[in-house]
C-alpha cells in the first residue's frame, strides 16, 4: 500500500496546546488517540484517477468542515466568556461588592481572562479538531519473494471474506486521526448534516464505490514518527491483523510492545503502531 498524505501545512486545524477535557482530567487518563478508517473499493469501470479525485475532494471537504466547527466553538466560547464577565461586573455593582474607585473595565478584563483559563482547562476546545488525514491506495502487485507472496495471497483472501473483490476495482483506505471520542458525534454531524450523504463530494464519491467498511482504532503503543509526520509518496504500509487469543490483555499488550521494539531494533521503520 502507499500512503498519500494531504499536506502537512493543513494537518492541524484546532488548538492542541490546551489541557484535556474535564472528564479525562478527573479520571487522570490521557485523551485517547483514535483513527477512523474507511476501506472502500471502486467499481470495475472507475479509473484510479477518477477514484482518487473524488476521494481527495471528500477529504478536503471533511477537513474544511472540521475546521469550521473548531472555529465556531472558539467564537461561541469567547462570546460566553465576555457575557459572563460583563454580567459578573453588573452583579458586583448591584451587591455593592466593588470599591467606588474600582476600574470596571479592568475588573471585567480580569474576569474574562479567568473565564478563558477555566475554559481552556475544562472545555473540549483543546482536543477538538482533526490531527491529520491520509488516503492509502492498495497495490495489486504480487511480491517476488515467496514468503511475501503467500502473505499477499492471505491478504486478498481476508479482503474477500469482508465482501470486497480484490483485483476488480481500485481499493483505498481513508484515514482520519482525532483525539477524544467526542469526534464520533462530530464526524456523524459533519457527514450527515453539514455535507449531506447524497450531495457534494460525498455524493459524488459514493457513486464510484461498490463496497465500504468503517473501522475505528485506539492507539495503544507507537514507535518512530507519528502518523501525522510527512511521508514520501512511495512510502509503503504493512498491516498485520491477528486475534488476541485467551491471553489476558495486560500480558498481551506488553508482549506486543516488546515484539515491536525488537523489530524496530533490527530494521529501520518510519512508524510502527499497535
Amino acid at each position: 500500500m502507499r500512503r498519500q498524505a494531504h499536506g502537512s501545512d493543513a494537518l492541524f486545524i484546532a488548538g492542541q496546546g490546551g489541557l484535556h477535557m474535564d472528564i479525562y482530567r478527573t479520571l487522570n487518563v490521557a485523551v485517547p488517540q483514535l483513527l477512523f478508517t474507511v476501506l472502500h473499493q471502486a467499481g470495475p469501470t472507475v479509473s484510479e484517477e477518477e477514484f482518487t479525485g473524488t476521494v481527495t475532494a471528500l477529504h478536503m471537504d471533511i477537513r474544511h468542515q472540521a475546521q469550521e466547527i473548531g472555529e465556531e466553538l472558539h467564537r461561541w466560547l469567547e462570546q460566553q466568556y465576555t457575557q459572563r464577565a460583563h454580567g459578573a461586573v453588573r452583579q458586583f455593582q448591584r451587591l455593592a461588592a466593588l470599591a467606588e474607585q474600582a476600574d470596571l473595565e479592568q475588573v471585567q478584563e480580569t474576569l474574562l481572562r479567568d473565564y478563558q483559563q477555566l475554559g481552556n482547562d475544562i472545555s473540549t476546545e483543546s482536543v477538538l479538531g482533526m490531527q491529520g488525514s491520509a488516503e492509502e491506495a492498495f497495490r495489486d502487485e504480487i511480491p517476488s519473494h515467496p514468503d511475501l507472496a503467500r502473505r499477499f495471497a492471505d491478504g486478498r483472501e481476508y479482503l474477500a471474506s469482508l465482501g470486497f473483490k480484490p483485483g476488480q476495482g481500485s481499493m483505498h483506505e481513508a484515514w482520519l486521526l482525532f483525539r477524544g471520542s467526542i469526534h464520533y458525534d462530530i464526524m456523524e454531524h459533519i457527514v450527515r448534516d453539514r455535507m449531506g450523504i447524497y450531495r457534494g463530494s460525498h455524493g459524488a464519491h459514493i457513486q464510484h464505490v461498490t463496497r465500504t467498511m468503517f473501522r475505528t482504532y485506539n492507539l495503544i503503543h507507537q514507535l518512530g514518527e507519528p502518523l501525522t509526520a510527512d511521508v514520501a509518496q512511495d512510502t509503503q504500509e504493512v498491516t498485520f491483523a491477528f486475534n488476541k487469543g485467551p491471553i489476558q490483555y495486560n500480558a498481551f499488550r506488553q508482549e506486543v510492545r516488546v515484539l515491536m521494539e525488537q523489530v524496530v531494533e533490527q530494521t529501520y521503520l518510519q512508524h510502527a503502531s499497535f
